[in-house]
Parts: C-alpha cells; sequence; structure tokens
C-alpha cells in the first residue's frame, strides 16, 4: 500500500493507495479540484465545505446516471441476445431440417 500526499482545495492530505495506482489516484484529484474550481468561479458565495459536499453530489447524480444507462443497455443487450438464442435454436431443432 502506497501513501502519497493530495491537495485539494490547498488543503493537503496524506492518504494510503494501492501500489501502482498513484497516478490514476492524482488523476482523479486533479479532476475533482478541477471540478471544484469551475464551481467556486460560478458560485463565489460558497465556503470549500460546501463547494466539496456540492460537488460529492454532483459526481453521484453522474454515476446514478450512468449506472441507469448502463442497466438499460444491459437489459436491451440481454433481451437481444435472447432473441439470437430462441431463432437460432428453432433453426437447429430437429423438426425444421429441410
Amino acid at each position: 500500500m502506497a501513501n502519497i500526499e493530495i491537495s485539494i482545495l490547498g488543503q493537503q492530505y496524506k492518504i494510503a493507495c494501492p501500489d501502482g495506482e498513484e497516478q490514476t489516484l492524482q488523476n482523479t484529484v486533479d479532476q475533482f479540484n478541477d471540478k471544484l474550481k469551475k464551481m467556486k468561479t460560478s458560485s463565489r458565495a460558497l465556503r470549500n465545505e460546501q463547494l466539496i459536499v456540492m460537488a460529492a453530489l454532483n459526481f453521484c447524480h453522474e454515476l446514478n446516471a450512468e449506472k441507469a444507462k448502463n442497466k438499460k443497455h444491459a437489459e436491451q443487450l440481454n433481451e437481444r441476445i435472447k432473441t439470437l438464442q430462441e431463432s437460432i435454436e428453432t433453426v437447429l431443432q430437429p423438426n425444421n431440417k429441410k
């Protein structure tokens, strides 16, 4: 387990992450800081804690929307597979031989 230092809105944190995942974590921190900076420029009255909570809620909302979309696509794909399996089974049934 690796320990790295990250900075969120200028506040330093030392956190653990799996070995080899340091760059991925840093990229995530950078993405989070970018989101926070954009929110801060559009909502100057918010404190850092409020910005972090709002950003976390936005990310959760986006994640839930993607999960719902993926679930819908998986259901559609499963239905297509089921239809294909039924078609193949129908063609391969012994009484359908010519």
